[in-house]
């Protein structure tokens, strides 16, 4: 091991204990915490099926070459980008990414088989998402809140699917398996009947969720709803708009996912946690980075990510709050964008850890408000760099550009070539 690297380490151990900060315990605690990788990155959003000129609910800007085109690809690329994180690391698939042609609403745990026997060689997990878009059957953009009965319970069946789905493989790894639910149903112009598409979603979610997991089954796998201030072609109405869905799952002891582009551009995501974690069963975010909207740039280090992570470190709710990644980006390569995305969250997760927490509690509580601020703005100096670099090294990770040229290297050795 490098004597630079563990001499700072060293010393910047002694700084972080000197201000009541157990680091070892932090180092165990960071191992536990697992990130969601979002395969959907690896192709901009394709996936696996044959479905011909099909309008796509998504925007995925950039002609960067070299998406993967196969599932040994996409894995062969997830793995990469693993190699340069720390974390402790699941992936996030789409149902558009089964690997057996099988309809979108007759899928199985086999159709994702080769997913879940590789997740279990590497030691991963696996969380799911229906993808409920870029298909035949989307009715002008609407999946469960459409008009049409027959195109309402292609989606229902697709949903009541998936939850079988995560619940086995949440078994088969013995991890549990959070399944996602993000419906891109709305309208460009003002509606004139909000709420017959809100009855219609209203009357689709009960039949999705009609079957009540038991306690056991819980262990496994949890249902988390993902809403939406507003998107493309639903600029005017989005029927699963954020407070439908609190609402909903409060009322049924469902989850909800918070997508950091989903919202306002000053709301502040930090706060939202805090304020519905009392109410729901779960909590999954979708960490991204929206300019203006929500544009799913990559995530870096900046404060709404370290802030976020704080806030789940001083609320103690790793255990209620999942993280996955949520951006793409086909102007760079996919590869880096997973790692830079991926080692950020890293780095807030780790900063979070280290802060000394308790110290700014006690100032708090003692009514002093001014070493609060003092305290909250000088821990952002403390010696972070030199705790990262060492997980890196004893993990045998790479460091600074030896990630981007490791990277370049294997787009010319392996992406280009296929």
């Amino acid at each position: 091991m490098d004597s630079l690297v563990t001499k700072r380490f060293k010393e910047a151990k002694k700084i972080y204990e000197s201000l009541g900060v157990d680091v070892n315990k932090a180092l165990r605690t960071f191992k536990t915490i697992p990130v969601s990788l979002h395969c959907w990155a690896g192709d901009d959003i394709k996936g696996f099926e044959d479905l011909g000129d099909v309008h796509s609910e998504n925007v995925v800007t950039g002609a960067y070459p070299y998406p993967a085109k196969t599932g040994d690809e996409l894995r062969q690329d997830i793995e990469k980008a693993f190699s340069y994180s720390p974390l402790r690391h699941k992936v996030n698939l789409h149902s558009m990414y089964a690997e057996r042609k099988s309809a979108r609403n007759d899928l199985n745990i086999e159709d994702f088989r080769k997913w879940v026997d590789w997740a279990k060689v590497k030691g991963y997990g696996l969380d799911f998402n229906t993808s409920f878009f870029t298909h035949p059957m989307m009715d002008n953009g609407n999946s469960v809140t459409s008009l049409k009965k027959e195109v309402r319970d292609y989606w229902i069946k697709a949903g009541i699917d998936s939850r079988k789905i995560s619940l086995a493989i949440g078994k088969e790894l013995n991890w549990k398996c959070y399944n996602n639910f993000w419906f891109p149903d709305g309208m460009k112009d003002m509606p004139a009947n909000k709420m017959l598409f809100r009855t219609l979603l209203k009357e689709s979610l009960d039949k999705i969720f009609e079957y009540k997991f038991n306690k056991e089954e819980r262990k496994y796998t949890a249902d988390v709803l993902e809403g939406k201030l507003f998107g493309i072609s639903t600029e005017a109405f989005v029927v699963g708009s954020h407070d439908f869905y609190i609402a909903y799952a409060v009322k049924n002891n469902i989850g909800v996912t918070m997508d950091l582009g989903h919202y306002n551009v000053g709301e502040v995501i930090s706060d939202k946690i805090s304020a519905v974690a009392p109410f729901v069963n779960d909590i999954m975010l979708h960490v991204s980075r929206g300019l203006h909207w929500d544009s799913d740039h990559v995530v870096i280090q900046d404060d709404q990510l370290f802030e976020i992570m704080r806030e789940i470190k001083r609320a103690d709710l790793w255990q209620k709050v999942a993280i996955g990644l949520d951006f793409f980006d086909s102007s760079i390569n996919r590869i880096a964008e997973w790692a830079i995305g991926l080692r950020a969250t890293a780095k807030a997760i780790l900063a979070s850890l280290l802060e000394p927490t308790e110290l700014l509690y006690k100032a708090e509580q003692e009514g002093d408000y001014t070493r609060r601020l003092y305290l909250l703005d000088e821990v952002k100096n403390l010696p972070i760099n030199d705790i990262w670099n060492y997980i890196l090294e004893t993990k045998g990770i790479a460091k600074g550009l030896e990630v981007i040229d490791g990277i370049k290297e294997y787009e010319e050795e392996v992406q280009a070539k296929r």
